[in-house]
């Protein structure tokens, strides 16, 4: 009886495990044994008959990380990365971290046009502690490529690579982000890039009101009533943790500012080098519109000349100075005048809601297409021009004494000497261009000037826009590709016929845009842009009935492409073409593979730019499975620099592509353009590696 319960229970129990049987009722000592029970019943509390509730109450604390020196990383020391380690051959310096709005959840206060993104700042203030670790504390470029959109639920991971020093002492230095969930095979996406190098400056540059003065004597107080409402309303979606701006002034065309983090927030600055709230706070009397009229949508998009001079600041005086260029100059100090951090120049840049809403894609596609976007018209004086008929005028002019013009124009003219023989005529004119294009680079009394081709009808610059000049459109490839080898030598300009476009030409040379069209007066440049992807791709509907040619079928694309078409998209009746047919190398394991999948193959010697061998290979498909489908992958790679092909290695690559599609590359690319304008189905891919 001098035990406890607990320790009559477990003396109890042993025995019980060791075969000793036990009566519950008469040794429980909890019951009371001064009466006996009731006959049929238990003493001893029942369980509960209902289940049990499975609700938690435990705080949801994030996981903590183990000893990260035993993966051999060191801690990054900064809120927003968790890891950082040296590359063993020295070649650069990895800093990795996780970003979600439940580990970071002031960052949900950042929404631009309903997207949180992380702020531009919060890349400077990476940027920023990368250079200290690596002894290069100066940003001397930062910019910003893409918003970094925050998912509403799960992580985002982030890694900030900095390179070795070059020569001068300078490091690259570029962020990136994955989704958490993302697929090993899922490329990283590139948000930020620039260069870092060790500071120069003791002292950064003066902020008014280091004699206590503050705001500087003559400064107008600018009225913050309603201010974040308002922006609000503009799409900024500052919520408390980013609304910090406190006091506005303006003195001439300068202004002044007040402003300072949340208390929450102020508990953590001492983490950063500079609070990204608090740096973006700053940068708010530019969206107000007190440092004049500004663009709707603005975001930071180059950082130049940054050094923080202090840290863990939690209130700044600031100073913003309008530039020539656009940029703003700022500088922001602590309550005593202080200097805390400086900046030589911020460049702002507009974003759509059309490209906050693709952002998030961003994690999941890497297809681009080619736009053209309107641009402006340049403020520069024109430069000289000189428009000749080829340069052997220009040559004659040169040798009467005339200086030679910073733009020497020459009108494509397609030459189709009376023919409607397309590939001829694509032909013809892509003889003459790569003659002009040689001369133009072997002639060292043009080196200083620039050769502008002006073509009509090259290029569709929208859905309503249509080519019209086939083989003005194969020049435009053949001068890309000169453009590319050779910068600054050569313009593209395509005109529309009106006299507005005519008149604008002069103007579109100062543009400094290797490539325009003029559409009325308006002036287009290519942009690379991401392309939209719906959610669920529709797969193409194919009859499978249908017979599908693929030319070049037997080649690498061609068999790839066939044996894609069999396995994903059902497609049972194949005619797979090539010079050699079943005699071609690899042809008759192709058969069997997709044979043994169940299709009916065919493979055929024919050149498909012979259009009677063509004509008696169609006329020879069964009438029970007629052509519904044809996938031109046929080609002949005779690759060269433009200062080394000649007319025949152009012929080469044009008879597969232009003779027998009725299409070279970007030929191919307007001649789809062009069925489509005629109601024709067509679709130019550019196939990756």
């Amino acid at each position: 009886n001098h035990h406890t319960p607990t320790q009559f229970l477990t003396n109890l129990a042993t025995a019980h495990t060791h075969g000793h049987p036990v009566t519950w009722p008469t040794t429980n000592p909890d019951t009371d044994t001064s009466t006996d029970p009731e006959p049929g019943t238990n003493p001893l509390p029942d369980l509960p008959t209902y289940p049990f509730q499975h609700q938690r109450y435990w705080l949801d604390i994030p996981a903590r990380t183990g000893d990260l020196t035993t993966a051999g990383l060191i801690t990054a020391e900064h809120p927003l990365l968790g890891a950082s380690v040296e590359l063993a051959d020295g070649q650069a310096t990895l800093f990795t971290g996780q970003l979600s709005l439940r580990t970071h959840p002031w960052l949900a206060d950042h929404a631009v046009m309903d997207t949180v993104l992380l702020p531009g700042t919060a890349f400077l203030d990476l940027t920023l502690h990368a250079g200290d670790q690596v002894s290069c504390d100066h940003v001397e470029e930062l910019t910003l490529e893409a918003p970094l959109v925050l998912p509403e639920h799960g992580s985002v991971q982030v890694q900030v690579v900095v390179s070795s020093e070059d020569p001068a002492g300078r490091r690259q230095i570029s962020i990136h982000s994955r989704r958490e969930d993302a697929p090993p095979e899922e490329p990283w996406s590139r948000h930020a890039s620039g260069l870092l190098c060790a500071s120069t400056l003791a002292n950064g540059p003066a902020l008014p009101g280091t004699d206590g003065e503050w705001p500087p004597t003559g400064a107008v107080p600018w009225s913050l009533d309603g201010s974040y409402e308002s922006l609000a309303v503009r799409g900024y979606g500052y919520g408390p943790e980013f609304q910090g701006l406190q006091a506005v002034w303006q003195l001439g065309d300068e202004v002044f500012a007040d402003v300072a983090l949340s208390a929450e927030q102020q508990l953590q600055a001492a983490r950063f080098g500079l609070h990204p709230a608090l740096l973006d706070a700053a940068l708010h009397p530019i969206v107000v519109g007190a440092l004049g009229g500004r663009e709707e949508g603005l975001l930071p998009f180059s950082w130049n000349g940054v050094t923080l001079h202090a840290t863990g600041a939690t209130k700044l005086r600031v100073r913003l100075s309008p530039r020539s260029d656009g940029g703003v100059t700022i500088v922001v100090g602590d309550s005593g005048g202080s200097i805390v951090a400086s900046v030589d120049s911020l460049a702002l840049r507009a974003i759509s809601l059309d490209q906050l809403r693709d952002s998030p894609r961003a994690h999941h596609d890497s297809l681009y297409q080619v736009e053209w976007a309107v641009v402006r018209p340049p403020v520069a004086a024109t430069p000289s021009i000189g428009a000749f008929v080829d340069l052997a005028a220009l040559r004659q002019s040169l040798a009467g004494g005339a200086p030679l013009p910073e733009f020497v124009q020459i009108r494509f003219d397609p030459g189709t000497g009376g023919t409607e023989d397309v590939p001829s005529t694509v032909r013809n004119g892509l003889h003459r261009t790569l003659t002009l294009v040689q001369e133009w680079l072997e002639d060292e009394s043009f080196a200083d000037a620039r050769l502008a081709l002006v073509t009509a009808g090259a290029v569709a610059t929208g859905p309503e826009d249509q080519v019209t000049d086939l083989a003005a459109a194969a020049v435009w490839g053949l001068i890309r590709s000169a453009q590319t080898e050779n910068p600054d030598r050569f313009v593209l300009i395509d005109l529309d016929g009106t006299a507005a476009s005519a008149a604008a030409l002069p103007a579109a040379l100062a543009a400094d845009e290797p490539q325009l069209a003029l559409r009325d007066g308006t002036f287009s440049a290519p942009r690379l842009t991401r392309l939209a992807m719906p959610a669920r791709p529709e797969a193409p509907e194919l009859d499978p009935d249908g017979t599908i040619l693929i030319s070049g079928g037997t080649g690498v694309l061609g068999s790839l492409l066939a044996r894609h078409l069999v396995a994903e998209h059902g497609a049972r009746h194949l005619l797979l073409t090539s010079r050699r047919g079943r005699d071609a190398e690899g042809a008759l394991e192709l058969e069997a593979e997709l044979t043994a999948h169940g299709a009916s193959v065919t493979i055929a010697a024919c050149d498909t730019a012979d259009a009677d061998a063509l004509a008696g290979l169609l006329q020879s498909i069964r009438d029970d499975h007629p052509l519904t489908a044809v996938v031109h992958t046929a080609g002949v790679l005779d690759d060269g620099t433009v200062t080394t092909l000649t007319p025949d290695s152009l012929d080469t690559v044009l008879r597969p592509k232009v003779d027998a599609a009725w299409a070279a590359n970007t030929f191919l690319d307007a001649l789809a353009g062009h069925r489509r304008t005629n109601g024709l189905p067509a679709t130019s891919l550019a196939w990756g590696l």
